[in-house]
């Protein structure tokens, strides 16, 4: 049979339509890099457990998320549990949907410069319905920091920056909401607080 080339044209379009759909399906089938220590794991960045653990599981988390907020019982859970096996670390990821979101960050990291940051790691979370500019001030006076240096580090652009670099590391890692977690490398897909817990366990043991 003689094609017209009305026909060949559509067939040809037909064909790379196939040949797109076909390289698409093997893009987002191929299993996700695993990266390494050094591209999640930053010397300035905060951390708790043990440093020297072979484990280690990194979140890219944002104060102002509900879901964030949701999954810090377990993750609390998982680091009390496993504090001598496991090295967690937290990283910035604040969202631009979240108005106090950045402020947030800095004033963690505001608090970190007086040795409390895992205590405004609390605060914030506990306050997260409360956020106002306002608001960080008066938790760094509940934690008793000095509140002129506080306030003074919050402004500092060197925090701003570690900020913005923990962002842009995310940006890179492939983090596109919050939380997201990577397990010695391999970012995570779960589905339910005991999915972070299995996976978790998991490594370990192995």
């Amino acid at each position: 049979m003689k094609l017209t080339s009305e026909s060949k044209i559509l067939l040809a379009i037909v064909g790379i339509t196939i040949l797109i759909i076909g390289l698409a399906a093997i893009v987002m089938t191929k299993p996700a890099p695993t990266l390494t220590k050094s591209d999640l794991v930053t010397p300035t960045a905060y951390t708790r457990g043990n440093k020297d653990a072979k484990t280690y599981l990194v979140e890219f988390s944002d104060f102002q998320c509900p879901a964030c907020l949701a999954t810090k019982p377990t993750v609390d859970d998982i680091i009390k549990t496993n504090q001598d096996k496991l090295l967690f670390v937290y990283r910035n990821f604040p969202l631009d949907q979240h108005p106090f979101s950045h402020q947030a960050a800095k004033a963690a990291e505001a608090a970190g410069k007086q040795g409390k940051y895992w205590e405004m790691y609390d605060l914030l979370f506990a306050n997260q319905d409360k956020f106002s500019d306002a608001l960080f001030p008066q938790l760094a006076e509940r934690l008793g920091l000095d509140k002129t240096k506080f306030i003074s580090d919050m402004n500092d652009p060197a925090i701003n920056n570690k900020i913005l670099d923990d962002i842009a590391a995310g940006t890179r890692s492939g983090v596109d909401a919050t939380p997201t977690f990577f397990l010695n490398g391999k970012k995570l897909d779960i589905s339910s607080f005991d999915d972070l817990k299995t996976a978790v366990t998991q490594a370990i043991n192995q």
